[in-house]
């Protein structure tokens, strides 16, 4: 019976368009990135880090995943002190429709902050 599961939930990553899309975009911190870069086109390493509060290691981790995925562009220029700038691609840009659609669905159906249980379960230890 596990081969069975193993190889459906196989067949079905497989036969799935969007799966490695979600994979991606499902890692911690990584819609408030993408979010970020809606607001400003261009960004710094240093203001990310300081309107997310991410630790360094971390947002370095994200955008190195984002750079690799092709949703993001770095950009590093020879100065001193260093400075590096991300920015949408194409590829990222056109992600917007997608959000766009998933608010629209979101604020159309109700989806509460918390739907995932944790606001319920953060409220519960409170009392």
């Amino acid at each position: 019976m596990v081969e069975k599961e193993t190889g459906l939930r196989a067949e079905a990553s497989l036969k799935c368009p969007y799966g490695v899309l979600l994979k991606v975009l499902g890692r911690p911190h990584t819609l408030a990135i993408l979010y970020s870069f809606k607001v400003d086109s261009a960004l710094r390493f240093t203001k990310l880090q300081k309107e997310l509060e991410l630790q360094p290691k971390t947002l370095t981790a994200r955008l190195h995943e984002l750079v690799k995925f092709g949703l993001l562009t770095r950009k590093s220029y020879d100065e001193i002190p260093p400075r590096v700038e991300y920015s949408l691609t194409q590829k990222g840009r056109d992600l917007g429709q997608m959000f766009d659609g998933m608010y629209f669905w979101a604020t159309k159906y109700q989806v509460p902050d918390g739907a995932d249980g944790q606001a319920d379960a953060k409220s519960k230890k409170k009392t």
